[in-house]
């Protein structure tokens, strides 16, 4: 009992003031702005027909180190720039930043997290020629399609595409049509006219005939 109250005591005195300076709020706060300024870029290579991301941090100092939750891995003591190799398209990869301080073990600053496009091998082939506006015959597309299924999309998409151009098509005769109608009657009104006024003339003439004929 003797024992425990004095390490109670000794505790008591044991001066916290330099240990707590070590981690102080102001500077992790300053450290989040550092870690801020991180930035990243991405580049790709194709391999057996798919993407293979290389991602570049830059802005790194050695006050910070960083979590990869994609490997798990940690890097530490990195300047300036680094680059992780290989992630696969389609792939969500999040970098999560620390203090790298004793004294302020485990502290967060900051997290990046980059969804690399997902690559799509079936964009260049023969059929996605005059459809490049297609989604599934974009370069970068999100899915899953076996070829097969994916020809049948793009067919269906081209069905689809006709009978839309076909319809539009017969609205914009249909218009044109109309558009002539409306010219011709703007440009030739007066030969409409005289030849409206002449037939109302003539049958005007012959009915008069006729009941003159009868009266």
């Amino acid at each position: 009992m003797k024992k425990v109250i004095c390490l109670f005591f000794l505790l008591m005195f044991i001066p916290t003031n330099n240990i707590q300076a070590k981690c102080m709020y102001s500077d992790i706060a300053e450290m989040k702005k550092i870690a801020s300024n991180i930035n990243y870029s991405y580049e790709y290579k194709i391999v057996n027909d798919d993407a293979l991301f290389d991602i570049t941090l830059t802005n790194l100092t050695n006050d910070i180190y960083f979590v990869d939750s994609t490997t798990e891995k940690t890097y530490k003591n990195k300047t300036g720039e680094y680059v992780l190799k290989n992630y696969k398209s389609g792939e969500t990869v999040i970098y999560n930043f620390y203090l790298n301080n004793p004294d302020c073990l485990d502290t967060s600053l900051y997290t990046i997290r980059i969804v690399l496009p997902k690559y799509n091998k079936y964009y260049n082939n023969s059929i996605c020629a005059d459809i490049q506006e297609f989604s599934l015959c974009q370069k970068w597309s999100s899915h899953n399609l076996d070829y097969n299924t994916f020809l049948d999309k793009v067919n269906q998409y081209k069905n689809d595409k006709l009978k839309e151009e076909e319809k539009e098509k017969k609205v914009v005769d249909n218009d044109s049509l109309f558009h002539y109608i409306i010219i011709f009657l703007t440009d030739y009104y007066y030969i409409i006219l005289i030849v409206l006024g002449g037939t109302i003339s003539v049958i005007a003439y012959i009915r008069n005939k006729r009941n003159s004929i009868y009266s």
